[in-house]
């Protein structure tokens, strides 16, 4: 599903249930990623993605590629709008995950 995407030129790769971010190297530093339901919109944040997210379940995976950090969030809704902001540099050291549900769908 994310064969295609090249993380040097993108920064989030979006799918029908999945969302791949590119975020700074560990060694470089920590990186903070939020999620929070929306509307919202962070301020000091660029929008770097929009689009559709149908999750498998009412919940969230956020993992590194390894998974050596491995978060499992709740959310209130399947079918979200999703919207992914970051700090406007290629390898941001900060993410916004903002879902949004939309009864409509």
């Amino acid at each position: 599903m994310h064969a295609g995407w090249d993380s040097a030129t993108d920064v989030v790769h979006g799918g029908v249930d999945s969302l791949f971010i590119s975020v700074q190297q560990a060694a470089s530093g920590p990186v903070s990623v939020q999620c929070v339901q929306g509307p919202y919109r962070p301020s000091g944040k660029v929008l770097v993605y929009s689009g559709n997210l149908i999750l498998p379940r009412a919940s969230l995976e956020i993992s590194d590629p390894n998974e050596s950090v491995r978060l499992l969030i709740p959310v209130p809704n399947v079918e979200n709008r999703v919207d992914v902001y970051g700090d406007g540099t290629d390898e941001p050291d900060e993410v916004v995950i903002v879902l949004t549900g939309d009864e409509s769908w």
